[in-house]
């Protein structure tokens, strides 16, 4: 079957299109992103809004930084929301730290654990069944791709001896004797608090 000129042009270009169009997109790193903590416990006290910040290794939200934490900074991440196999990195938020290493944010998945969120460095020791790689989105909310059609959110906040301090947990399953007494699930976004102004 002969094809007249303008019509083989035609089925080249769709060709053309349709090659490009299956061409994965360059993937890119964002940086200078905050992650904010909604919930509230069963009072109505909690930390609604408030960033995560790095205190000796652990995340942690609120009101207030702990004083007895030997280092504690308001953190930014550095993140590919396209990819669940790079790790997220953080930036102090502070001139007056600085990390000596990389540090990359992990949770414990392993079924039955509630364990603290915190920040391994590079080269550092994870915890047992700790992991780096598999945090996402599902729309605004950070969650965790156990694989490609199961997408967790198990972030859990307790407070802490320091009023308006909570730690931030992921919950993988734990039955109540394993949880801390009082400790609530909450949403980590990227959505910062709307403030009100008269």
């Amino acid at each position: 079957m002969l094809f007249k000129s303008a019509t083989a042009a035609s089925v080249l270009g769709l060709c053309a299109l349709s090659s490009s169009a299956s061409l994965p997109h360059k993937r890119s790193t964002e940086s200078g992103i905050s992650l904010y903590v909604y919930g509230t416990d069963s009072s109505g006290g909690g930390p609604n809004g408030s960033p995560i910040f790095y205190a000796d290794g652990l995340a942690y939200v609120g009101s207030t930084t702990p004083s007895w934490a030997t280092v504690a900074t308001n953190i930014t991440f550095s993140l590919d929301p396209d990819s669940t196999t790079t790790a997220w990195t953080i930036s102090p938020n502070s001139t007056n730290v600085s990390f000596n290493s990389t540090k990359s944010m992990y949770i414990v998945p392993t079924t039955g654990g509630f364990t603290q969120v915190g920040f391994s460095s590079s080269n550092g020791t994870l915890p047992t069944g700790a992991v780096t790689s598999g945090l996402t989105f599902f729309g605004t909310n950070v969650a965790y791709a156990a694989n490609a059609s199961n997408y967790e959110l198990l972030f859990w906040a307790a407070a802490t001896n320091t009023s308006g301090l909570y730690a931030l947990y992921w919950n993988a399953a734990a039955s109540n004797g394993n949880m801390v007494n009082g400790s609530f699930p909450v949403t980590v976004k990227t959505t910062p608090p709307v403030v009100l102004t008269a």
